[in-house]
């Protein structure tokens, strides 16, 4: 049996990749601590996602699969809205003192009795690691009741300061729990690794395999309980965000022997060229992609062109590492700037996307870190670029600073078409700034005080005591 699937747990991030979580300074500054990793902490840390919400994003997404989350209430809030069947035991404080092993069966059967699920998933929470309920031994005991597949996952929110390390642990349970690891016949089907991907950057590349003629589903995107042995016989993985991606590519590969290929994000025109040629090469389709290539490029060879009246306009970037790199690259292509940069995280798999963006402009500033409003705010308001693109929470802290965003979540980035949606979006958020510097002339925000705002923006990033 292979390695990572003997542990019950997979490891976090920062112990798996040595994955630094907090840094300040310049990206050559980064470049030469990446090589290097100082365990750097933060004393005050912004509310932001745990690996405990992104097990539960991830899991949510699973059909077939149910959700029971061992813990509080409140620990249950990232499923609000999910479409698959899920349920909370609602542990008290006298639970969290003597156990709530009782509660869990008791949740776990009527979530069987109502829904009828082909497998559910027991989620810990902090709680857990608390009572130390031993929510493994209730889930055999309850799979063998049940007559369907129950188990744990052990993700309690302490173990890691990285979002990133809940998704690795929900994927490695559910091919543990789920697929046996064993090699598989290859069959005909790519797999797209895209952790990190919205559903239209995986649409984007999808579109692109199928041009070479290939057959192709995602993971996790459009996982099924029922499906999870097309996972493991895929003819080929292929990564799409980078580390995010690396747990899963090296799962699939140890575990059920499924090549893999983790060439750099195809964000940009050259980088999809160079994307497409990898996947090409792999599946012996490889003058096809090079053909294939040659003719996007020459089709976009004037995306550009409307964007040449803002000729150097500087935007900031807040995206994992392996993607603000070939971003930065795709800006240059499209004659822009990128002027500073928020990373969520640097692993070692991530120090040539790094080294890259060094290489690019090495003063530029970078802050490593998640979720952190004080330090994003502080970043925008020195900068003050003439666009912010990200996804999610930053795009707030931009606005409120009359700094125009393209939020990512519905605008795809990757291949051809990405590039081409993005030209457009960043031509329409440059061309009409207005509605952006509306909201930042709107009543003044109290998030910071003047003297918060005074202090040295890594004021609470500290070097860890060992």
């Amino acid at each position: 049996m292979a390695e990572l699937f003997r542990a019950r747990v997979a490891p976090t991030r920062e112990k798996r990749s040595a994955a630094l979580a907090a840094f300040h300074g310049t990206l050559a500054a980064l470049a030469r601590e990446a090589e290097v990793p100082v365990p750097r902490l933060r004393t005050f840390v912004h509310d932001h996602p745990s690996d405990l919400q992104a097990a539960l994003a991830l899991l949510s997404g699973v059909a077939g699969l149910g959700v029971v989350v061992h813990g509080p209430a409140g620990c249950a809030a990232a499923l609000r809205g999910a479409r698959g069947p899920w349920a909370s035991t609602g542990l008290d404080q006298r639970d969290s003192i003597l156990g709530g092993e009782a509660r869990l069966a008791q949740t776990v059967r009527a979530l069987h009795a109502a829904h009828a699920p082909q497998a559910i998933a027991v989620v810990a929470t902090p709680v857990v690691a608390i009572n130390n309920d031993d929510i493994e031994t209730t889930a055999v005991e309850l799979r063998e009741e049940l007559g369907i597949p129950v188990f744990a996952v052990g993700c309690d929110g302490f173990r890691s300061r990285l979002a990133g390390t809940g998704t690795d642990v929900a994927l490695q349970a559910l091919l543990r729990h789920l697929l046996p690891p064993r090699p598989r016949e290859r069959g005909g089907q790519l797999l797209l690794l895209a952790n990190g991907s919205s559903a239209a950057d995986v649409a984007a590349a999808g579109a692109l395999l199928a041009e070479l003629g290939l057959g192709w589903s995602a993971l996790p995107q459009g996982l099924a309980v029922g499906t999870l042995e097309a996972v493991a016989s895929a003819r080929l993985a292929v990564a799409l965000d980078g580390e995010d991606d690396g747990h899963a590519a090296a799962l699939l590969q140890e575990g059920y022997g499924v090549p893999a290929i983790t060439p750099p994000p195809p964000i940009g025109r050259a980088a999809s060229s160079r994307w497409l040629a990898a996947v090409g090469d792999a599946t012996g389709h490889g003058a096809q992609a090079r053909l294939l290539a040659t003719r996007h490029e020459q089709r976009l060879a004037e995306a550009a062109a409307p964007l040449a009246r803002f000729a150097g306009a500087r935007v900031a970037v807040a995206l994992p590492a392996a993607q603000a790199a070939a971003f930065d690259t795709l800006l240059a292509e499209l004659g822009l700037h990128g002027a500073g940069f928020v990373l969520p995280s640097v692993s070692a798999g991530e120090r040539a996307a790094v080294a890259t963006l060094a290489q690019a402009g090495g003063e530029r500033p970078v802050i490593v870190g998640e979720g952190q409003g004080f330090e994003e705010t502080h970043l925008l308001r020195r900068l003050a670029p003439d666009l912010m693109v990200t996804r999610g929470q930053p795009a707030a802290h931009a606005l409120a600073l009359g700094i125009p965003v393209l939020d990512l979540h519905t605008t795809p980035i990757t291949g051809y078409d990405g590039f081409e949606a993005v030209a457009r979006a960043i031509g329409r958020r440059l061309a009409r700034p207005a509605l952006a510097a509306f909201l930042g002339d709107g009543p003044a925000r109290e998030d910071y005080t003047p003297g918060w705002l005074g202090r040295s923006p890594n004021w609470y990033v500290k070097q860890e005591a060992r």
